[in-house]
């Protein structure tokens, strides 16, 4: 999933540097840093969980350039966090995998769809059902974890397809038959694995999510 700097134009990824730039400074600028610098358990949780997602980011399954499939994890990194620090993190760990592969004009544009776009969309659907569904455990995990994870990994994967198709990268034909048709394998795991990691840190470090409260989503 990750792009390199040979497969879109020169002008596209230096017009995706002017979006994820002003979309960091927002989320530098919101970003709660008082209670953050103030706790060095929520430091040392954040370390570990970028960490961890580098990790899986890292290993990557694909058959083309850019046409691969990896663990995103975003959903899981965003509840724990919220928006703001889910950007900041997403965007320093493409920053890290950048040098790896050293396609740094690419940067932004990797950002945008592997960390700002699953983020923004994994708080979105958060931000809705928090708002317009009953507070129950099974809904927060369900479809703020489990469906969540799909549907941001399935909105990454069409902006990929999307940008790909559009910049004659590749044809539709061979996307369609190369890539999307794997797509369904890849979103049920990784809805699982969002869904299993948020059980498993309400039953034992709910105070981890910051999306999600004991008092809350229990006294139902």
């Amino acid at each position: 999933m990750n792009l390199t700097d040979t497969l879109l134009p020169g002008d596209l990824l230096l017009f995706a540097y002017f979006i994820w730039l002003p979309v960091g400074l927002c989320a530098v600028r919101y970003a709660p840093w008082r209670p953050f610098l103030a706790s060095s358990k929520l430091q040392h949780v954040f370390l570990g969980a970028s960490l961890a997602l580098f990790l899986m980011w890292s290993f990557e399954v694909g058959v083309r350039p850019a046409l691969g499939f990896h663990f995103l994890g975003a959903t899981v990194y965003t509840l724990m966090f919220g928006w703001s620090l889910a950007v900041i993190g997403a965007s320093l760990l493409i920053v890290a995998t950048t040098f790896m592969h050293g396609d740094w004009a690419a940067l932004a544009m990797n950002a945008l769809l592997l960390g700002v776009l699953p983020v923004s969309a994994s708080y979105g659907v958060y931000a809705l059902v928090h708002r317009y569904l009953p507070r129950h455990l099974f809904i927060y995990i369900f479809l703020c974890a489990f469906f969540n994870a799909m549907l941001a990994a399935g909105t990454a994967i069409l902006a990929l397809a999307t940008l790909l198709v559009f910049t004659e990268t590749y044809t539709f034909a061979r996307i369609s038959h190369d890539y999307l048709p794997f797509a369904p394998l890849y979103l049920f795991p990784e809805g699982l694995l969002n869904g299993m990691i948020t059980t498993v840190l309400i039953g034992v470090r709910p105070d981890w999510l910051k999306t999600y409260d004991d008092e809350l989503y229990l006294k139902s």
